[in-house]
């Protein structure tokens, strides 16, 4: 395990004292990862690496060229507090290449790198007693390396602060159901509420989640014969006057209607069941036609209300919104083909990070704050220090 030092500095520009000791923070976690190299002509240590890529994360990088660009942008200042190499004749600091960062990121133990970054961030968190948990997969398309196989990850996502709290790969020749352990057992999920899609909805899950003392909210599709037919057997006719709420809003010119039914679970052979439901979920276009019309049925160990059942099921698609979207779309994860060796994991990782970090910094628009950090790199100390609890 290699050994992390540097000096925790305040610099002085002119707007003031910018504190660094939270890049230097970075630092110190990435310095828990074992360095694949060989020590005989190590240039750049493999935790500064680590950190200056997640700043070029924050800066909005995309690809290795772009990370490399941003990273050769930071300020002395940064590169200092992330441990870069310094020159032996200049004493500057000098910034790792495209070349290295992907070799590096390529060699890397990627699920070490995503334990420490998930624990990290799950250490920052407050217990909240009822706090939703969802867990779902998601493949990095042109990861497979023309073998067809691309990686598929396996995500938890706390619902009050969008912040992925565990993820791990999922082996090839196996689905994410098989994962649960896997990607639970790290983590205290003690009261949590856990959400999960049709695709997880069993007898084995269910009972690993109550033995955890957690929650469940799971929605229940065709793939389960038996129990959607024991669900829908107990609920009553979907009718306004059979309804346990009922709730509108209006969105980008369309107006939402959410209804949600519910029904003891009294008699189905599922661990823990308490309820049973259907929610109904209307678009309505300005002129009043309807436009789409949404039917799920799920099942619960909980006694909440039914608003509170729906609140669940609704938040529970951020992950899809929030967090996969955001990988997509804004760091163009699957339009990244440089995945090699551990890239895909590694860097779905990092950008989770660089994610989580702005959010618990407070801000909701990602792509803004990404921008102005590429334009001013000096304030990438701030948001990291308003990041922490």
């Amino acid at each position: 395990m290699s050994v992390f030092h540097v000096v925790v500095g305040v610099v002085t520009d002119e707007r003031g004292e910018v504190d660094t000791g939270q890049v230097a923070a970075l630092a110190g976690l990435f310095a828990q990862v074992s360095d694949p190299r060989r020590a005989r002509g190590v240039r750049h240590r493999l935790s500064a690496v680590l950190t200056v890529l997640t700043l070029a994360l924050l800066c909005g990088a995309r690809n290795f060229r772009q990370a490399a660009d941003r990273v050769a942008e930071l300020p002395q200042s940064l590169l200092a507090a992330a441990g870069a190499r310094r020159h032996p004749i200049l004493g500057i600091r000098v910034s790792p290449g495209r070349d290295t960062l992907r070799r590096l990121v390529e060699a890397v133990d990627a699920a070490v790198v995503d334990r420490l970054v998930c624990g990290w961030l799950a250490a920052r968190l407050d217990t909240v007693a009822g706090c939703g948990l969802a867990i779902d997969g998601k493949i990095v398309r042109n990861s497979g390396g023309g073998s067809g196989l691309d990686v598929q990850l396996f995500s938890a996502m706390r619902h009050d602060r969008a912040v992925v709290i565990a993820q791990v790969q999922v082996p090839a020749d196996t689905t994410e159901v098989t994962q649960i352990k896997a990607l639970l057992d790290p983590i205290d999920i003690t009261a949590m509420v856990v959400t999960a899609d049709a695709a997880h909805p069993n007898r084995d899950t269910a009972s690993y989640l109550l033995r955890r003392q957690a929650g469940y909210v799971f929605t229940v599709k065709a793939n389960r014969p038996a129990l959607l037919a024991a669900i829908t057997s107990r609920l009553p006719a979907a009718t306004t006057a059979t309804s346990a709420d009922a709730s509108a809003e209006h969105r980008n010119g369309y107006r939402i209607t959410r209804t949600i039914w519910t029904a003891p679970a009294a008699g189905i052979d599922f661990p823990g069941a308490v309820q049973v439901f259907r929610l109904r979920r209307d678009v309505y276009a300005s002129d009043g036609q309807r436009v789409s019309k949404q039917i799920i049925h799920g099942i619960t160990s909980l006694t909440s209300t039914a608003a509170e059942i729906a609140g669940y099921v609704r938040t529970h698609w951020w992950v899809e919104n929030k967090i996969h979207w955001v990988r997509d779309v804004l760091f163009g994860e699957d339009t990244h083909h440089a995945y090699l060796g551990s890239v895909a994991h590694a860097m779905a990782a990092l950008r989770n990070l660089a994610i989580a970090l702005i959010r618990l910094a407070g801000h909701t628009r990602i792509k803004q704050v990404m921008e102005r950090h590429h334009a001013d790199k000096l304030l990438i100390p701030a948001l990291l220090d308003a990041s922490r609890p």
